[in-house]
């Protein structure tokens, strides 16, 4: 795995270049549905200026020491996009509608001044703790959660424009990270959406040999779930697939029975409980 300096390069570099992206985008673009469904193209950007504006500000407040919650946020670790979901929504319209033909401007302002602070951190300060309503996050993290930000929203403008538009590989590692380490909004509890417990759990395995290799078992019992290293015993479910396929289905971006039917995806087991899968994780 990269070490933060690797990958908060990485993070200014994609960071940069989404910029140049945004910058030479057409007028009558930005207009247009993205993948999140109520959401613009405009509206995404409105998003990413709100959340650059978090992240800088917490991160702030946490290299003075200080983590609790700013006024009128949850307790870390309390928040979920069951809670937040629909004012989330309402607020980047509203912005975007505020900000006008200001958002790029605003964007770019904001974006630059949050990969300074970040990729600035020095090894003291990438330890230190920071507020998030998904957890507490050490500072360097911080890196990991904008650069999923970048690389999901960037997807969810290019994929409902071009036909073939991917998951930048080079923000995978970031994502494997926040999963792995169950860092706020980049872990499986902020992307599971509980439903009715099940009469008995269901075990997910996914083998994920490239580019990054995963190896992990999903056991969901519809009210809750444990994500684990792969065991030895049986899977009701094994799933095989790119490294940027797992990140598009754990974060709620393609539904498992749309990846199987693309060929994105192969299963061992229950096609049904396979299908099924992504009724529990949503993301946001």
């Amino acid at each position: 795995m990269e070490s933060f300096e690797e990958r908060a390069e990485l993070y200014k570099f994609e960071s940069e270049r989404f910029q140049d992206y945004l910058k030479n985008l057409p007028a009558d673009e930005w207009n247009k549905q993205s993948a999140c469904d109520e959401w613009s193209v405009a509206d995404v950007v409105a998003h990413l200026v709100g959340n650059s504006e978090f992240y800088a500000g917490t991160v702030a407040r946490g290299l003075q020491g200080e983590s609790s919650p700013p006024e009128g946020r949850p307790e870390a670790g309390t928040g979920h996009p069951s809670l937040s979901a629909e004012s989330l929504a309402k607020s980047s319209i509203a912005a975007k509608e505020r900000l006008g033909d200001k958002l790029l401007e605003t964007y770019l302002e904001k974006d630059n001044h949050l990969i300074k602070l970040l990729t600035g951190l020095n090894p003291e300060d990438q330890a230190k703790p920071c507020y998030h309503p998904g957890s507490i996050v050490p500072a360097g993290n911080f890196v990991d959660l904008r650069f999923k930000e970048v690389i999901l929203h960037e997807w969810d403008i290019r994929s409902a424009m071009e036909e073939k538009a991917g998951l930048s590989a080079s923000g995978l590692a970031s994502m494997i990270i926040l999963i792995n380490e169950s860092f706020a909004s980049g872990s499986l509890r902020w992307a599971f959406w509980a439903g009715p417990a099940l009469d008995r759990p269901v075990r997910y395995r996914f083998e994920v040999k490239t580019p990054l290799p995963v190896s992990a078992d999903i056991i969901v019992e519809g009210d809750k779930f444990r994500y684990e290293q792969s065991a030895e015993g049986a899977a009701d479910v094994t799933f095989r697939c790119h490294t940027h396929i797992f990140a598009l289905l754990m974060y709620g971006r393609m539904a498992t029975a749309e990846a199987m039917a693309a060929g994105h995806l192969s299963i061992d087991g229950d096609a049904g409980l396979a299908a099924q899968f992504s009724q529990w994780f949503k993301g946001i």
